[in-house]
């Protein structure tokens, strides 16, 4: 049952200074909303003259406001049983609004998810659902649902699945402050996708030819790419890493989610290695000399300014300003670094293929030099075998060619058979 959470009342004593006001305070949070308050009480205590006596009257008003709060007290008048009773009768359209409020996440997230609300809930006014209680909502209501937007919103199968997962997101916390038993979107199969050809790896030739000119025309964004390729991070995390970040000497790179800088998909921190083939790169770029907080790969453009305009001089060959991609204080947009690629590996070098694909690409690449399935997915921040797989497509071909060299005959035993 939802209660109105507190912390416990402490004094503010200045360090017994007593010019200063003194005051006892706690943090509060909103049964509703879930955001948290602090709120800070005198109560005369500030009229005694020695330090004895105002610490005493001080603990005295602790006292009492403890008591206050373990009886109930809230600034705004909920009682916290109206709030169960409420999210109890709560409609489904005022349900998801409610959960949309609980959502934590980056601000890219939440827009996403809030999107997502706006059309299911349209959906839901269209088919008369949105008086229904929350509760009452089953996995055909919300198939139903999608139906629609699918339908009036023009949906593509892929635009499907990924507003499924925005809506299981959501829907998630209303099992949480249990106003559902189970999760409605829960096994509602996502629709089949053609896979893209532009996240399919790099040919051994295409490699090539990215390295070949990158590395003469484009050195500073060739780093960046090798970072993704080497460590399987996302092109918005390594943006998003700052010097502070890398340790050379015992060889980590250490990701700390942060929701307002978005620099992570996980909530978990993570410890990546650097491998003896992307230190050189790293140790070249001499980080030891800069601002502990400055970006990686930054942008010498000032927070307000264009961060993306001068990376490229839109020349003929396309040749990228030196100061772009190295250390520097602003952060590079991942869309600057996106049309980056686009100019120079799509439109130049005739690649149709990702920026992306470089994730893609350096996983197959450590499966076939032998690397485990299991060491790649902790490389690659994943919790399942499922999801690493996709990023390493050619682990069916290894697994093949296993089966290939160790299947024995009908009549042979196992080479390494051990004794039962």
């Amino acid at each position: 049952m939802p209660t109105v959470n507190y912390t416990t009342p402490l004094l503010c004593s200045w360090k017994d200074d007593l010019s200063k006001a003194w005051f006892i305070y706690f943090d509060i949070t909103h049964p509703s909303t879930g955001e948290i308050h602090r709120k800070q009480f005198r109560g005369g205590i500030n009229y005694y003259r020695t330090v004895q006596e105002r610490t005493g009257a001080g603990k005295a008003l602790m006292k009492v406001w403890r008591d206050r709060l373990k009886a109930g007290w809230n600034p705004w008048g909920i009682e916290p049983d109206a709030i169960v009773t409420e999210l109890d009768k709560i409609t489904f359209n005022k349900a998801m609004d409610f959960a949309l409020s609980k959502c934590k996440a980056s601000e890219s997230t939440k827009r996403a998810y809030g999107t997502c609300v706006r059309y299911i809930k349209r959906a839901a006014m269209a088919l008369h659902l949105d008086q229904l209680p929350a509760s009452e909502i089953k996995r055909r209501h919300i198939m139903l649902m999608l139906e629609y937007c699918t339908a009036e919103l023009g949906w593509t199968n892929a635009a499907h699945n990924k507003n499924l997962g925005f809506l299981h997101a959501v829907l998630g916390k209303l099992i949480r402050w249990e106003v559902l038993e189970y999760n409605p979107s829960d096994k509602i199969d996502p629709l089949p996708v053609v896979e893209t050809q532009k996240f399919i790896p790099y040919t051994p030739e295409e490699k090539q030819r990215i390295q070949e000119h990158l590395f003469v025309h484009h050195y500073p964004f060739y780093v960046y790419l090798m970072v993704i390729y080497h460590t399987g991070m996302r092109p918005k995390e390594v943006l998003a890493l700052q010097i502070i970040d890398i340790d050379l000497h015992t060889g980590i790179i250490k990701i700390l989610p942060d929701l307002e800088e978005e620099n992570s998909k996980t909530k978990s921190i993570r410890r990546i290695p650097i491998n003896p083939h992307l230190a050189p790169f790293l140790r070249e770029l001499q980080l030891e000399t800069f601002d502990p907080a400055f970006y990686i790969f930054g942008s010498p453009a000032g927070p307000n300014g264009n961060r993306g305009r001068g990376s490229d001089d839109g020349n003929v060959t396309g040749a990228s300003r030196t100061d772009y991609f190295r250390p520097h204080p602003t952060r590079i947009k991942r869309d600057t670094a996106t049309k980056l690629w686009k100019k120079i590996v799509m439109d130049q070098l005739g690649i149709n293929k990702y920026q992306y694909a470089m994730k893609h690409t350096g996983g197959d690449d450590k499966i076939l030099a032998g690397m485990d399935l299991d060491a790649l997915r902790e490389l690659y921040g994943h919790h399942s075998k499922f999801m690493t797989e996709k990023y390493a497509s050619k682990i069916k071909e290894v697994r093949r060619e296993h089966i290939m060299q160790h299947s024995p005959g009908f009549l042979q035993a196992p080479a390494n058979k051990k004794a039962p």
